[in-house]
């Protein structure tokens, strides 16, 4: 495994990568509409395919503009991403916790019948993945990693406008809001893995893939939001996450999982 690169001396070179960052979040903003643009069909007519492009879109222009901006290398910008190698012990933990909550789900609460194996792919799988590269891996890392930022505000930036990017799923000012409310909150969940892992980014992939896939394949709400029985689920599920990482990511526990392999 390669290490992390340290925060860059040049404050100069710290500002530039803090306006890279700033403008490939305010592009993710906006991407999605670009796509509908340009591809007004998507690709040969697939489902979500438009939303693939700008997810990738929103990947690219991130690293484009940490290379021409903050001039930063390709290969430096994308280790900080953090797609170097899962621990086993978060993958472990989050698999069994998202594999209890789905059996809660199945004795407990009604499949959505109208979901499809596309919205099972890309809102359960595809979507998350390119989210937390975007929103935590590239913004979060290159923050604290390339910009030296403190914990907070490097997580709390990208959060917001992770929320933000979600405001078009809600019909009306309050359901608006807590939409964005529910997934910046999200979003700091999220951050908060990358980094207690040591910035790693499976642990968040993983959880941010388990809690959308139960929302998919259930009947737990038409949006964020949901209904009471799902915001009961999805708060303990959180409280569980939070606990096992909080135990599983510290010191004594990584020298006695490291010693046995």
């Amino acid at each position: 495994m390669s290490a992390l690169p340290t925060t860059i001396v040049s404050s100069r070179q710290r500002l530039a990568v803090v306006v890279a960052i700033a403008l490939g979040l305010i592009w993710s903003q906006y991407s999605g509409t670009v796509a509908r643009v340009v591809a007004p069909a998507g690709i040969a007519g697939l489902p979500y395919s438009r939303s693939f492009l700008a997810s990738v879109s929103d990947v690219v222009v991130l690293l484009l503009l940490l290379v021409l901006v903050a001039r930063v290398s390709g290969a430096r910008a994308w280790r900080v991403v953090g797609l170097h190698g899962p621990p086993a012990p978060a993958i472990v933990s989050l698999v069994a916790l998202l594999a209890a909550a789905s059996a809660i789900c199945v004795t407990a609460a009604p499949f959505s019948d109208s979901v499809t194996v596309a919205d099972l792919a890309w809102l359960g799988m595809g979507g998350p993945f390119f989210e937390e590269v975007t929103y935590r891996g590239l913004a979060v890392g290159s923050l604290m990693l390339l910009a030296g930022w403190r914990f907070l505000p490097a997580v709390l930036v990208p959060s917001v406008m992770f929320g933000a990017a979600h405001a078009w799923q809600g019909s009306g000012l309050q359901e608006v809001a807590g939409i964005v409310a529910i997934t910046t909150a999200g979003g700091l969940l999220f951050g908060w893995l990358y980094v207690r892992w040591g910035f790693n980014l499976w642990p968040a992939i993983i959880a941010h893939m388990g809690l959308n896939l139960i929302w998919v394949a259930f009947a737990l709400g038409e949006s964020a939001i949901g209904g009471w029985f799902g915001n009961v689920l999805r708060l303990s599920l959180v409280t569980m996450i939070v606990v096992t990482t909080w135990w599983l990511s510290s010191p004594a526990f990584a020298s006695r999982w490291r010693s046995r392999f």
